[in-house]
């Protein structure tokens, strides 16, 4: 889509990233407190762009130690996600992956505010974190919860290649 900004024509695309689920041999999961982006302050799951050259899975593993400290062993896809902003201002398109195994190599903290290793049960992350650990099948949150706090902070969800694929959040 091109945007026109003075004279200077802006051609925007969606951004392509990657992101890992790291369940810990206690059953919880590894979230980080993203530090800036539209989603500053949240709990989210260990993701950032996909490098040029990089494969989505080398991508899902590097954000995971960047971020949070964990080198991700064997990697599953279980989702494909296109977020997008009501208001035009981001449009991403996320792989998620599930680490089927993963050990912490360093104290994480890459662009985050701080890691947490907590059951799914205990945490509020970010809306799109809840539908991906459910979709992922880590997680039950309420899909009221979910599609309100979508709603409410004006995002477009949509799950491909998912057990819910199609079904619009």
């Amino acid at each position: 889509m091109a945007k026109r900004r003075g004279k200077v024509i802006v051609i925007a695309k969606p951004t392509v990233a990657a992101l890992a689920i790291i369940s810990t041999a206690a059953g919880e999961v590894v979230f980080v407190r993203q530090q800036r982006g539209p989603y500053a302050g949240w709990l989210l799951l260990p993701s950032g762009k996909i490098e040029f050259g990089e494969s989505a899975q080398d991508a899902a593993r590097r954000e995971a130690v960047e971020e949070a400290g964990f080198e991700a062993g064997e990697l599953t896809l279980t989702g494909v996600y296109e977020i997008r902003a009501e208001n035009g201002s981001y449009h991403f398109l996320m792989l998620a992956f599930h680490a089927g195994t993963a050990t912490q190599v360093t104290a994480g903290g890459h662009h985050v505010d701080g890691v947490l290793q907590t059951a799914v049960d205990e945490a509020q992350p970010h809306p799109t974190v809840m539908q991906i650990l459910n979709d992922a099948g880590v997680a039950r949150y309420p899909a009221r919860d979910i599609k309100a706090g979508l709603r409410r902070d004006g995002i477009l969800m949509r799950g491909h290649l998912t057990a819910t694929a199609g079904t619009p959040t």
